[in-house]
């Protein structure tokens, strides 16, 4: 983001840090410097690719275009690179790592990105650490977990790039408990016997599932002694799912729906059922609350 802030007369400057543009209307190119000619009035950056330069922009005036009162220069020369392909300018995360990958190899401190829309951007000072990294705790299989492939494919279609995340799995894998005598929550595992679809047979089954699984085989298999091994990402002891920052989630009691915590870090709990609308709008949900 740019880390703004205001000079004593009112005016936009700005941190030693990185700046990068909010939107890419706010961001100008020309080929070649022509002095005195107005700017778009949304204009708050000007790039020239004859030098090339960067500015910062101050402008006055009404309507679409303003006159160019000054112009700030903020990088230029070898300080500046044009990234060679094509990227979705609307990624944050991507634009912020791929700039920071090539001012850490001691190259250019800005990098000017271009859309396929032809739209124009840039990063200057990148900064990962702005990123917000987000962990994401399910069960495998599938593989990938629901959760997982649903939140790739959001990335991949653009619909969360303006919030500068990035999303780091914790995955339980529940063939780690298989045995002689397991049953799963359900066939759609694909690992063995189920309890949807096997009788239990076992005088001391291992019941791996939920506290729903649990529920259903006591329902059905009163007073039988069992062996129980939750995985629910919420209620879980396995070291995997333990998180280390922000989290995502699903359960499948609805009412476990919404923000809430774990380890003493803040999360949020997406249906079991829920598609990629919904937990788009957790996503949003948890940023929001995480950068109050």
């Amino acid at each position: 983001m740019v880390a703004w802030w205001r000079t004593g007369d009112g005016r936009k400057g700005w941190h030693d840090g990185m700046i990068f543009p909010e939107d890419y209307k706010l961001v100008g190119i020309k080929e070649r410097e022509r002095r005195g000619e107005p700017v778009y009035f949304s204009t708050e950056f000007l790039i020239s690719r004859d030098g090339p330069r960067l500015y910062r922009v101050q402008s006055s005036g009404s309507g679409f275009m303003h006159k160019v009162e000054h112009l700030e220069l903020i990088a230029s020369g070898s300080e500046i690179e044009f990234y060679p392909e094509r990227v979705d300018t609307r990624n944050r995360a991507r634009l912020i790592n791929l700039a920071y990958g090539i001012s850490r190899s001691g190259k250019a401190n800005t990098v000017v990105f271009q859309g396929p829309d032809e739209h124009i951007t840039f990063v200057k000072d990148p900064d990962p650490g702005q990123i917000l990294t987000i962990e994401v705790l399910d069960v495998s299989p599938p593989d990938p977990p629901w959760l997982v492939h649903v939140l790739r494919g959001l990335e991949g279609c653009g619909i969360l790039g303006d919030l500068a995340v990035q999303f780091a799995p914790r995955i339980l894998d529940i063939r780690k408990f298989a045995s002689e005598n397991v049953y799963f929550p359900c066939r759609a595992s694909g690992l063995g016997r189920s309890l949807d679809s096997d009788p239990v047979t076992c005088d001391f089954p291992r019941i791996v599932g939920c506290e729903v699984s649990r529920e259903i085989f006591l329902a059905n298999n009163p007073g039988h002694d069992y062996e129980f091994v939750n995985i629910c990402p919420l209620q879980s002891t396995d070291p995997v799912f333990e998180p280390h920052g922000p989290f995502i989630t699903r359960c499948c009691r609805s009412n476990r729906r919404g923000m809430t915590s774990k380890c003493g870090q803040p999360g949020i709990v997406v249906h079991w059922g829920d598609g990629p609308r919904e937990i788009a709008e957790a996503v949003r949900c948890l940023v929001k609350e995480l950068r109050k």
